[in-house]
């Protein structure tokens, strides 16, 4: 969550209606459902119901603000400090029901999810010249100014 903030804070407010193509969500879309993932992720883990929170708005406050909420909302909630595979979540993936044990449930539908939508938040910032870097991303990864790969 403190990356996705990170990053969305360094994109211009003009790109947050931005797609990569035509038939996908736009930024401030991707920014919403990688948000939620997490909730839609802990919320079964700490046996509460599930909130999520919709943009009032469209634009680069409305992200900030909805982020701001899905963080303060992830902080109230207890710690977890492990799964419990006897329990089984359900949940729709598209089109498809699913029911997994808790520790397959994060790791093979949460997880990816959350890191598909902040991936499309990150290529969409790109692919329109925002800078930003792998260490945006992940939190850890550092790379002096201008810095480049070699290809």
């Amino acid at each position: 969550m403190q990356q996705l903030t990170v990053i969305v804070n360094k994109i211009p407010e003009s790109i947050f209606p931005d797609t990569l193509s035509e038939d996908m969500f736009s930024l401030e879309l991707n920014a919403q459902v990688a948000a939620n993932f997490l909730l839609r992720g802990y919320c079964p883990l700490c046996g509460v119901e599930l909130t999520s929170f919709e943009l009032i708005g469209s634009g680069k406050p409305a992200v900030c603000d909805m982020l701001a909420k899905v963080r303060t909302h992830i902080d109230s909630l207890p710690d977890v400090t492990g799964f419990d595979d006897s329990k089984i979540v359900f949940e729709s993936a598209g089109f498809s029901e699913i029911n997994l044990p808790q520790s397959h449930f994060i790791l093979e539908y949460i997880i990816p999810n959350f890191m598909f939508h902040m991936s499309m938040v990150y290529a969409i910032a790109r692919k329109n010249g925002v800078q930003l870097s792998k260490g945006d991303f992940d939190g850890l990864h550092s790379y002096p100014m201008g810095f480049k790969f070699e290809t």
